[in-house]
């Protein structure tokens, strides 16, 4: 018998109660970070920094960012993920070449801390980070994510947020797992 497709939950990974979770392996913690502004900008993305965060670094892959301050993180040749420590009061639309779109929920933010975080990135993708990148984006654990550091030894995760449960999973079965 053919099993209704409209019983998500049989396929897709429960999402955790993202306030209440963190998770803690052996040289490393990891947890979602909430509240942070995240808008999408596409064309001229020069004019779109300097018209939303003057001075707002472009950050790549593998790259580190001041969490306290704005950066980009570059997506395409047109296009980029603008993070604020908080979310921008913008309405969605062009203005004089480039596009902005808020998309502060659409991207789950994972960060993964420690002594031991580089082996865990090394192991979730394939992507030679010493090399890095002007793009943040690459494959961890099978899924497109944007990839930098907030320091040396933290990564950050931005994932589209229907994907950020089946990350969390991944994160879970690496615990058991020696550094």
């Amino acid at each position: 018998m053919r099993e209704a497709m409209h019983d998500r939950a049989k396929f897709w990974t429960p999402a955790p109660n993202w306030s209440a979770v963190a998770l803690q392996g052996e040289g490393w913690t990891a947890r979602r970070v909430a509240g942070l502004g995240q808008t999408l900008v596409s064309g001229d993305l020069v004019a779109a920094i300097a018209a939303l965060a003057p001075g707002a670094p472009e950050v790549g892959l593998w790259g580190i960012a001041d969490p306290a301050e704005a950066f980009s993180l570059r997506i395409a040749r047109d296009r980029a993920l603008l993070v604020t420590p908080s979310p921008l009061t913008l309405a969605p639309g062009w203005r004089g070449g480039w596009v902005a779109t808020p998309c502060d929920d659409a991207c789950a933010v994972l960060e993964i801390s420690g002594a031991a975080m580089p082996e865990i990135v090394a192991e979730g993708t394939a992507a030679n980070l010493e090399a890095g990148s002007r793009s943040a984006a690459a494959l961890f654990a099978g899924v497109t994510a944007f990839l930098c550091r907030t320091a040396p030894q933290t990564a950050r995760l931005h994932v589209e947020s229907p994907f950020a449960a089946y990350l969390w999973t991944w994160l879970e079965g690496r615990i058991s797992r020696p550094a």
